[in-house]
């Protein structure tokens, strides 16, 4: 999949799955905002939504793959 801008231009198409992707990932996302509610008064930093966020990305990560190793040459 290449994109290209109207001066010819090459794009990322990771970028452009990326954002197509994160979509998918809805209920990856909530569960993140839901716990950084959780932990935003934590004064003393020692808790943290590390796991939350990895499984975001995670996510994100296996839809892009599918769709852009597909492409490469």
């Amino acid at each position: 999949m290449a994109i290209y801008r109207a001066d010819e231009e090459h794009v990322d198409p990771k970028k452009y799955l990326e954002n197509h992707c994160k979509s998918r990932c809805v209920k990856n996302w909530v569960e993140y905002g839901k716990c950084m509610d959780r932990i935003k008064d934590d004064d003393i930093g020692h808790k943290h939504c590390t796991g939350q966020y990895f499984d975001y990305w995670s996510c994100v990560d296996q839809c892009v793959a599918s769709k852009l190793f597909g492409k490469l040459k």
